[in-house]
């Protein structure tokens, strides 16, 4: 029987990946926009972030990989060792800045800003959460919130935790409230404004299908524009 991998043994898994890939064909595809994506609780968020990466052949990196990493200043250097002496320097630049126009502090936060902008110089990843689509700059990623009317987001955390309707909603108010929180502490912004994100989809509306046709469309979109810039 096959044991589940670790969150280091994952992050060794594409470190290795991406050394590999600077010196094959792979390579052609750095600096493809990333996806970042925030969400509602109960838009199944994890579910089509997973879904899109495997479909469109990108790497996937959600909460828990990204946590690990920052918290870990080893691994937050083996990561950003992965990209080129001049991409690191812009990196640091890029991160400086946001410390300085953003008042970001601490090495957690520092760790993270630069594992966020070394993902993005290898291009085409899923980042989910940790508020990816504050820290990379607009022009390499795709930012897309995840929304839903709070009784459909109700609906499907009852069904997927096996909860009354009354304790799927304060998990659903509770997880939400938690997230909302995290972004006005550590990035003074309001996760719900849309001036935010490049696309905001109504998973109740679109379906699974339509979420992710939505989303690949406008990736490709963004990869246009940005191939067209001057």
């Amino acid at each position: 029987m096959t044991m589940p991998r670790s969150i280091d043994q994952i992050i060794e898994e594409q470190v290795r990946r991406w050394e590999l890939s600077r010196r094959g064909r792979a390579a052609e595809h750095r600096h493809d926009p990333v996806i970042t994506m925030s969400r509602l609780s109960g838009c199944c968020g994890r579910a089509l972030a997973e879904e899109l990466a495997r479909r469109m052949g990108f790497d996937f990196f959600h909460k828990e990989i990204l946590h690990r990493v920052a918290e870990s200043a080893h691994l937050s250097e083996t990561i950003l060792k992965t990209v080129d002496e001049k991409a690191i320097s812009a990196v640091e630049e890029w991160v400086q800045s946001l410390f300085l126009e953003r008042y970001l502090t601490g090495d957690y936060f520092r760790h993270l800003c630069k594992v966020l902008m070394a993902i993005s110089e290898h291009g085409r990843a899923v980042i989910l959460g940790r508020g990816a689509g504050l820290v990379i700059p607009p022009k390499d990623c795709l930012r897309v919130l995840l929304v839903a009317p709070v009784e459909e987001r109700v609906r499907a955390v009852a069904a997927r935790d096996g909860l009354s309707r009354e304790e799927a909603k304060r998990r659903v108010v509770h997880t939400d409230s938690d997230r909302h929180a995290f972004i006005r502490r550590h990035f003074h912004s309001d996760m719900m404004d849309p001036v935010h994100y490049d696309l905001v989809v109504n998973t109740a509306g679109l379906g699974q299908e339509g979420a992710l046709a939505a989303i690949a469309a406008g990736w490709k979109a963004k990869k246009d524009k940005a191939f067209d810039a001057p």
